[in-house]
């Protein structure tokens, strides 16, 4: 019984450190974001690109057929993070991304006025 109790001990210390350290990874951890049921379009303030998307989107024929929810990135840390995980998603280096970009529903990213554009031109809704 002398030797069963320090092992009963030492297994429990190891439980619990185990589980303390899990508990304290998963903290620092950023949940992973819900995918949307609307398109996302990333952007920034001032930015001349976006400005040329804003502007084909304001006369599309087909902008009330979508939901697209516009997130404005340069001040609001929230919607980079946000663009950031769903450029990662795309596996689009971070090199590489930047404002525009487009997330579909669908799970396709789009970076660049040009490109989003000519997929909405494309998009049958």
């Amino acid at each position: 019984m002398r030797r069963v109790f320090p092992a009963i001990i030492v297994f429990a210390f190891l439980a619990l450190g185990g589980i303390f350290l899990l508990s304290a990874k998963n903290r620092g951890a950023t949940p992973p974001t819900q995918l949307p049921t609307a398109y996302e379009l990333f952007w920034g303030d001032g930015c001349p690109h976006c400005a040329n998307v804003e502007e084909f989107l304001a006369s599309w024929e087909n902008k009330d057929k979508i939901k697209i929810d516009k997130k404005e990135v340069w001040k609001d840390r929230a919607n980079a993070e946000v663009m950031s995980q769903r450029a990662a998603s795309c596996k689009i280096p971070t090199a590489e991304l930047g404002v525009p970009f487009l997330y579909a529903p669908e799970g396709k990213c789009f970076v660049g006025d040009s490109p989003i554009i000519d997929y909405f031109k494309n998009l049958k809704p």
